[in-house]
C-alpha cells in the first residue's frame, strides 16, 4: 500500500554527487520567505555519528537524527544552512522506512512542507512532487534509475554547476505543489 502526502517533494537521483542535495538547498532557499520548510536526508547506509547527536529514534535498522548544525560538509548541515527550519538525517534500511515515516510523523506536524532526499522512500511514498536529478557525467547509474525517470513529475539535469530547471518556479499553493512556467 504507497502512502500518499502531498505537502512532500521528495528527491532522487541517478547517483551519489549528481546535484541532490544542492537542488534542495535552492529549492529551501527559495520557500523558506513563504513556507516553513523541513529537509530530510535518508541515507540506506549506516555511518558513525557524532558522541552528542540527538537521537529521535535509534535501533538496529534505522536512526533518526535532528540535525542542530548549520556548519559543517554533511548534506544535513547544508539543508539547515539553506534556511530549513529543521533538518533530520536519517540512516535506514529500505524495508523500515515505513516504521521511519510513522516514527516523523509523531515528531514533524501535519501540516509541515518537507523535501526528502531518498530514491527508496519512492517504492512506498506517493509524494506532492517527485523529481528526478540527473548528472549528464555520471556514468554509474543506480538501479532504479530507468523507473525514477518514468515515475518522476519533473526530470531535472545538472552539469556539475547549473540545473537545467529554476528551482524558483516551485511554489506550494492551494495544498499541493505547483510548477510555474
Amino acid at each position: 500500500m504507497t502512502i500518499q502526502r502531498e505537502n512532500i517533494i521528495l528527491l532522487a537521483g541517478n547517483g551519489q554527487n549528481v546535484g541532490k542535495t544542492l537542488f534542495a538547498c535552492q529549492l529551501i532557499n527559495s520557500l523558506k520567505q513563504k513556507h516553513s520548510v523541513i529537509g530530510i536526508k535518508i541515507c540506506p547506509h549506516f555511518h558513525e555519528l557524532k558522541p552528542d547527536t540527538e537521537f529521535i529514534a535509534s535501533n538496529t535498522n534505522y536512526q533518526i537524527i535532528k540535525e542542530h548544525r548549520q556548519q559543517g560538509k554533511k548534506d544535513s548541515n547544508r539543508l539547515l544552512n539553506a534556511g530549513a527550519k529543521e533538518v533530520y538525517y536519517i540512516q535506514a534500511k529500505d524495508d523500515y522506512l515505513r516504521e521511519v515515516l510513522s516514527c516523523l510523523d509523531k515528531v514533524v506536524p501535519n501540516n509541515s512542507l518537507l523535501i526528502i532526499e531518498s530514491g527508496g522512500l519512492r517504492k512506498i511514498l506517493e509524494p506532492g512532487l517527485f523529481i528526478m536529478i540527473e548528472s549528464k557525467n555520471n556514468k554509474k547509474l543506480k538501479p532504479n534509475t530507468v523507473k525514477y525517470r518514468e515515475m518522476a513529475n519533473l526530470n531535472i539535469e545538472f552539469d556539475g554547476e547549473e540545473f537545467n530547471f529554476d528551482p524558483n518556479r516551485i511554489h506550494f499553493s492551494e495544498q499541493k505543489w505547483v510548477i510555474k512556467n
